[in-house]
């Protein structure tokens, strides 16, 4: 038997409709609902009163199709492993904790988990800074807002996303928005068992445009280069195998600073 009273969560049960489909609901239409100290609950009554007013009415317009993928070409040579920490030394991050990227990427539970990978990309941009500086003569800088300088890395109860991956991106300018989206940027992105250094380009074009031998040296360096929907280089990442243990912070930088040179190089020519 249905509840008078509804939640979220059971308003897109009784709707037969995934979770966001419901806030989508809420945001665009006059959805009949009220709160109690904040949250938002729905009259079971009322919402099927407000259904059978609109019947045969398209409450939703149909949802744009998602752009293609872009091709990603292979790099001609894969990235060198990453060293295990070694005896005496202290792993950037534990694969305990990695796990909450995997099998515990959808379990709200495994949050602390998940604040220890982002605490441990945030002593990664510590370690990073002064390379990031001295490439971009200064121009390169996390997010000013502490809290938006990594990806999203908290699920609430009751959520249907999952967190597959954390990063934390470096770009210019004030007043950007979280992992500086609107421009371009060098990121490093963490999920189980793999590290991504990479460049997005925003879709800005380079000056002067990267001709075939440039692009054939960042896939000999082990860049992979991902072509946009237009077949221009939108995206540029190197990918490392994470062993167990981890690298200690010290040879992660090691080698991610051969790559951030080559990849703040190509940031510099973005328009």
């Amino acid at each position: 038997m249905t509840s008078p009273i509804l939640n979220e969560q059971e308003l897109a049960a009784l709707l037969k409709v995934p979770g966001k489909t419901v806030d989508a609901l809420i945001a665009r239409t006059s959805l009949p609902r009220f709160f109690v100290e904040g949250k938002m609950r729905f009259v079971t009554s009322r919402v099927l009163a407000w259904l059978e007013q609109h019947e045969g009415a398209e409450l939703l317009p149909p949802v744009e199709p998602e752009p293609a993928p872009p091709v990603v070409e292979a790099p001609r040579a894969p990235p060198p492993p990453l060293p295990a920490a070694k005896a005496g030394e202290h792993p950037w991050v534990e694969d305990e904790a990695l796990d909450a990227l995997a099998s515990g990427a959808a379990d709200p539970a495994r949050n602390l988990d998940r604040l220890k990978l982002r605490d441990a990309l945030l002593e990664l941009n510590d370690a990073l800074l002064g390379a990031l500086a001295r490439f971009s003569n200064g121009r390169l800088h996390p997010h000013h807002d502490e809290k938006s300088r990594t990806s999203p890395w908290r699920l609430d109860l009751g959520s249907d996303e999952r967190i597959d991956a954390i990063s934390i991106a470096w770009g210019e300018g004030e007043h950007a928005p979280p992992q500086f989206e609107d421009r371009p940027h060098i990121a490093v992105e963490l999920a189980k068992g793999e590290l991504r250094v990479l460049l997005d380009t925003a879709r800005r074009a380079f000056s002067p445009a990267l001709d075939e031998g440039a692009l054939d040296a960042l896939r000999d360096d082990g860049i992979a280069v991902e072509l946009g929907p237009d077949e221009r280089p939108a995206r540029f990442a190197k990918v490392y195998s994470l062993p167990d243990p981890a690298p200690a912070v010290g040879a992660l930088v090691h080698h991610l600073e051969g790559d951030l040179e080559k990849l703040v190089a190509l940031w510099t020519r973005l328009g």
